[in-house]
């Protein structure tokens, strides 16, 4: 007969924002016996009575804390895995601290959006006993890794240029969830939170994988930025952001995200080879739920379609990272020093942009949604994303009267985030 697998035991840092969903995810896995949560913390704990009912916390034993540390020093001797949905400016403290007991680390994205924290964190995880896994939750999906696999292997050729448009409309409540939403810097620490680095960081994480030569485990480094940065909302950072970028493999590369419209767009990649052009699409809205879909139309003129069910994607991701810490998988999916070509391109659209332009009201409107909260979306975003990721027409290229101007960077110039986001922060004082 085969053994019965102990569970592993966790602590998740967090109970509110995105941490919800980590422990919606760990409860699911311990009714599979894949894990045991064993205690979990939060600033104000007493804020979240609904939740600790809903989740049965009190009848699992969940310990419940106040503070991290005291947590992971109750628990260092029992914890097999901490899980981090922590804000983003804190996330390598909570590593570091991790690390420092031996507790290895399933980190939500981003890792950080300060490239010399990244470094720092990087030389940190060397002393851990067990790799950290960043959570980007489309690197567990099957099928992308089959795409990936045919690319490496040169069916398509040549990848000659690659778009995303990501169009994500949020509510003014979003950027006042918490206090480091929409911020550059807070509390003398850089957030650098927009939607290129947080909300639709899956998405540029992924284009990085697409252009990675180095193995199903690669992200290519990015070469040449050119930007332009925009705010509709009164925030401190941006919340549209136009690019154009290349890597070492890849020399086209463009990307349009904004939280400032009224529809969202499908989260669509798109891949335009040289025998090939393929579409994936990693959250297909599906009658059961979401699905991967990826076609591909050959040059010849056949098209392929292929389809995979997706489960729970913070599910899987953690089920993944289980699997690795019990020694079925041979690494995380995303490991911290995987993350230095996103955390790099991130750094390098504000130094190409040097400027943040804020959007004047008459260019914006404000979308009824038949809800409390309307949209606040720029005019016309739908029609101007087109145009940027068809003809590569920046808004400047475009005339659009709110413009500002196209600028560049390269991957050497990453050494003057802290200076350009310093003074980007000091054109506000929200």
């Amino acid at each position: 007969m085969n053994k019965k697998k102990s569970p592993l035991y966790a602590g998740i840092i967090g109970m509110g924002g995105f941490a919800a969903a980590h422990h919606r995810a760990i409860y699911q896995l311990e009714k599979e016996n894949l894990v045991k949560l064993l205690c979990t913390c939060d600033l104000n704990p007493e804020n979240f009575r609904t939740q600790i009912q809903q989740l049965n916390m009190t009848e699992r034993a969940v310990k419940i804390f106040d503070n991290y540390t005291d947590m992971l020093d109750m628990f260092r001797n029992d914890l097999h895995m901490v899980t981090v949905p922590a804000p983003i400016h804190l996330h390598a403290e909570m590593h570091r601290e991790c690390v420092r007991r031996k507790i290895p680390v399933y980190l939500e994205k981003p890792p950080t959006l300060d490239y010399s924290e990244l470094l720092q964190m990087i030389e940190i995880e060397k002393k851990a006993e067990k790799k950290t896994n960043v959570g980007f939750n489309y690197m567990v999906q099957p099928l992308r890794h089959d795409v990936k696999k045919r690319i490496l292997a040169g069916e398509f050729g040549d990848i000659k240029k690659i778009t995303f448009t990501g169009l994500w409309p949020r509510y003014p409540s979003y950027f006042k969830r918490s206090r480091w939403a929409g911020r550059l810097i807070l509390d003398g620490k850089f957030v650098i939170d927009s939607c290129f680095g947080n909300a639709l960081s899956h998405f540029v994480h992924n284009i990085l994988f697409w252009c990675g030569k180095d193995g199903i485990f690669s992200w290519d480094p990015i070469e040449t930025v050119h930007a332009e940065l925009y705010r509709a909302r009164q925030i401190q950072s941006t919340d549209t952001v136009f690019v154009l970028a290349s890597t070492k493999n890849v020399r086209d590369i463009r990307i349009i995200l904004s939280h400032a419209c009224a529809n969202k767009t499908r989260d669509i990649e798109r891949l335009y080879c040289t025998k090939a052009d393929i579409t994936f699409e990693g959250n297909l809205n599906t009658s059961e739920g979401t699905s991967a879909e990826c076609i591909i139309k050959w040059k010849n003129g056949i098209v392929e379609k292929m389809q995979s069910k997706n489960d729970d994607l913070v599910v899987s991701n953690i089920r993944n990272y289980i699997e690795y810490l019990s020694g079925e998988k041979k690494r995380p999916l995303t490991e911290l020093h995987n993350c230095v070509p996103f955390v790099m391109f991130n750094g390098l659209i504000y130094i190409a942009a040097g400027n943040i332009v804020t959007i004047p009201e008459q260019y914006l409107e404000n979308v009824n949604t038949g809800k409390e909260e309307n949209f606040l979306s720029i005019k016309n975003i739908d029609l101007i994303a087109e145009r940027f990721i068809e003809k590569g027409q920046f808004p400047s290229d475009q005339k659009l009267p709110w413009a500002g101007k196209v600028g560049t960077s390269v991957s050497t110039d990453i050494d003057k985030l802290p200076s350009v986001i310093r003074t980007l922060a000091g054109k506000t004082s929200t």
